[in-house]
Protein backbone atom coordinates (compact mmCIF):
# COMPACT_ATOMS: atom_id res chain seq x y z
CA UNK A 1 0.00 0.00 0.00
CA UNK A 2 1.42 3.41 -0.83
CA UNK A 3 1.28 6.33 1.28
CA UNK A 4 0.14 9.31 -0.66
CA UNK A 5 -0.03 13.43 0.95
CA UNK A 6 -2.25 15.42 -0.80
CA UNK A 7 -2.09 19.07 -0.13
CA UNK A 8 -4.42 21.12 -2.12
CA UNK A 9 -6.67 24.36 -0.87
CA UNK A 10 -9.54 23.02 -3.07
CA UNK A 11 -11.02 20.14 -0.56
CA UNK A 12 -14.07 19.38 -3.23
CA UNK A 13 -12.32 18.60 -6.24
CA UNK A 14 -9.21 16.80 -4.40
CA UNK A 15 -12.62 14.44 -3.18
CA UNK A 16 -12.33 12.90 -6.82
CA UNK A 17 -8.47 12.35 -6.30
CA UNK A 18 -8.73 10.61 -3.23
CA UNK A 19 -11.27 8.30 -4.26
CA UNK A 20 -9.30 7.34 -6.84
CA UNK A 21 -6.28 6.89 -4.57
CA UNK A 22 -8.65 4.72 -2.61
CA UNK A 23 -10.14 2.74 -4.93
CA UNK A 24 -6.07 1.32 -5.88
CA UNK A 25 -5.23 0.69 -2.43
CA UNK A 26 -3.65 3.49 -1.36
CA UNK A 27 -3.45 5.61 1.66
CA UNK A 28 -4.12 9.38 0.93
CA UNK A 29 -4.13 12.04 3.90
CA UNK A 30 -4.79 15.58 2.65
CA UNK A 31 -3.77 19.30 3.78
CA UNK A 32 -5.79 22.32 2.95
CA UNK A 33 -3.08 24.58 4.28
CA UNK A 34 0.91 24.99 4.32
CA UNK A 35 0.56 25.01 8.48
CA UNK A 36 -1.43 21.75 8.58
CA UNK A 37 1.13 20.25 6.76
CA UNK A 38 4.32 20.68 8.07
CA UNK A 39 2.72 20.27 11.57
CA UNK A 40 1.74 17.11 10.86
CA UNK A 41 5.40 15.96 9.00
CA UNK A 42 7.24 17.56 11.80
CA UNK A 43 5.31 15.73 14.63
CA UNK A 44 4.28 12.80 13.07
CA UNK A 45 7.26 12.32 10.18
CA UNK A 46 5.07 9.78 8.14
CA UNK A 47 6.68 7.51 5.63
CA UNK A 48 5.29 8.81 2.37
CA UNK A 49 5.37 7.17 -0.84
CA UNK A 50 4.59 10.36 -3.00
CA UNK A 51 3.56 13.86 -2.10
CA UNK A 52 1.08 15.61 -4.57
CA UNK A 53 0.91 19.67 -4.06
CA UNK A 54 -0.75 22.30 -5.25
CA UNK A 55 1.15 25.48 -6.00
CA UNK A 56 -1.32 28.48 -5.29
CA UNK A 57 -2.50 28.33 -1.95
CA UNK A 58 -3.31 30.85 0.91
CA UNK A 59 0.39 31.43 2.38
CA UNK A 60 -0.78 30.37 6.00
CA UNK A 61 1.10 31.71 8.95
CA UNK A 62 4.40 30.16 7.86
CA UNK A 63 4.54 32.33 4.58
CA UNK A 64 2.76 35.21 5.87
CA UNK A 65 5.84 37.23 5.41
CA UNK A 66 7.37 35.39 2.37
CA UNK A 67 6.92 36.99 -1.37
CA UNK A 68 4.23 34.38 -2.40
CA UNK A 69 2.87 36.58 -5.22
CA UNK A 70 -0.89 36.37 -3.84
CA UNK A 71 -0.49 32.52 -2.87
CA UNK A 72 1.01 31.82 -6.45
CA UNK A 73 4.28 30.85 -4.69
CA UNK A 74 3.18 29.20 -1.82
CA UNK A 75 3.21 25.61 -2.97
CA UNK A 76 7.28 25.95 -4.32
CA UNK A 77 7.85 27.64 -0.43
CA UNK A 78 6.38 24.26 0.95
CA UNK A 79 7.55 21.82 -1.54
CA UNK A 80 11.41 23.73 -0.23
CA UNK A 81 10.24 22.73 3.55
CA UNK A 82 8.82 19.49 2.40
CA UNK A 83 12.28 18.45 0.67
CA UNK A 84 14.09 19.14 4.14
CA UNK A 85 11.81 16.17 5.52
CA UNK A 86 11.31 14.06 2.31
CA UNK A 87 14.49 14.41 -0.12
CA UNK A 88 13.69 11.57 -2.81
CA UNK A 89 10.16 10.91 -2.36
CA UNK A 90 8.64 11.98 -5.39
CA UNK A 91 6.62 15.11 -6.01
CA UNK A 92 3.84 15.98 -8.43
CA UNK A 93 2.85 19.33 -8.75
CA UNK A 94 -0.83 19.53 -9.83
CA UNK A 95 -1.94 22.69 -10.74
CA UNK A 96 -4.15 25.11 -12.44
CA UNK A 97 -1.58 27.77 -12.99
CA UNK A 98 1.44 27.49 -14.81
CA UNK A 99 4.47 29.01 -12.86
CA UNK A 100 7.87 29.69 -14.33
CA UNK A 101 9.60 29.03 -11.20
CA UNK A 102 9.12 25.38 -10.93
CA UNK A 103 11.27 24.78 -14.04
CA UNK A 104 14.12 26.12 -12.24
CA UNK A 105 14.34 24.12 -8.95
CA UNK A 106 17.39 23.06 -7.91
CA UNK A 107 18.75 19.40 -8.11
CA UNK A 108 15.20 17.64 -9.27
CA UNK A 109 15.38 15.40 -11.59
CA UNK A 110 12.52 13.83 -13.38
CA UNK A 111 12.50 10.52 -11.02
CA UNK A 112 11.28 13.20 -8.10
CA UNK A 113 9.50 16.14 -9.85
CA UNK A 114 6.62 16.32 -12.00
CA UNK A 115 5.01 19.26 -12.95
CA UNK A 116 1.23 17.99 -14.16
CA UNK A 117 -1.74 20.04 -15.28
CA UNK A 118 -5.68 19.58 -13.30
CA UNK A 119 -6.83 19.27 -16.42
CA UNK A 120 -4.95 16.69 -18.46
CA UNK A 121 -5.43 14.63 -15.28
CA UNK A 122 -8.14 12.91 -14.44
CA UNK A 123 -8.48 10.83 -11.11
CA UNK A 124 -7.23 7.78 -12.57
CA UNK A 125 -4.73 9.06 -14.82
CA UNK A 126 -3.10 10.73 -11.51
CA UNK A 127 -2.96 8.10 -9.76
CA UNK A 128 -1.26 6.23 -12.65
CA UNK A 129 1.29 8.48 -12.77
CA UNK A 130 2.27 8.73 -8.96
CA UNK A 131 2.37 4.82 -9.20
CA UNK A 132 4.73 5.57 -11.69
CA UNK A 133 6.78 7.47 -10.32
CA UNK A 134 6.66 5.60 -7.13
CA UNK A 135 7.78 2.57 -9.12
CA UNK A 136 10.27 4.54 -10.94
CA UNK A 137 11.80 5.53 -7.05
CA UNK A 138 11.71 2.20 -6.33
CA UNK A 139 13.70 0.19 -9.03
CA UNK A 140 16.35 3.37 -8.74
CA UNK A 141 16.85 2.54 -5.22
CA UNK A 142 17.42 -1.39 -6.21
CA UNK A 143 19.80 -0.48 -8.88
Amino acid sequence: MSNILLIDDEKLPMDYYIRAFKMRSCSVKQYLDPDSVLDYVKNKKPHLDAIVLDIMMLPGQKYIDEDTNNGLKTGILLYKDLRAFYPKTPVIFLTNVSNPDIPTLPNETQATLVVAQKIDYPPFELVDLVESMIADVKNLEKA
